[in-house]
């Protein structure tokens, strides 16, 4: 699978998501818009050929050193990197620069 989409699903889990994200590491493209409580860690170290990566909307799902994680390791690949709705402080978009396109 390349591209995985799952919005609003307010019953998935951390657990579940951490299962299918183990599973599909060629995903170029993650879609979590309204996902509550996943974490971007895994989907950073898992999802290795990421290229788009959206979490609009997602809540309690990531804070200023998951993104800095997230852009070290995706960085020079991904093209779009949407982290609507979520308070991250200016250290964290400073990393953005690190990211190519």
């Amino acid at each position: 699978m390349k591209e995985l989409a799952v919005r609003n699903c307010n019953a998935v889990t951390n657990a579940g998501m951490s299962m299918v994200i183990s599973q599909c590491i060629q995903l170029r493209v993650l879609d979590l818009e309204g996902i509550n409580g996943i974490t971007i860690r895994l989907i950073a170290d898992s999802c290795q050929h990421l290229k788009k990566l959206r979490l609009n909307g997602a809540r309690q799902v990531y804070d200023d050193d998951d993104v800095i994680h997230v852009i070290k390791k995706l960085g020079k690949q991904l093209t779009t990197l949407e982290l609507c709705g979520e308070k991250l402080t200016d250290f964290a978009y400073s990393y953005l620069n690190n990211c190519v396109r």
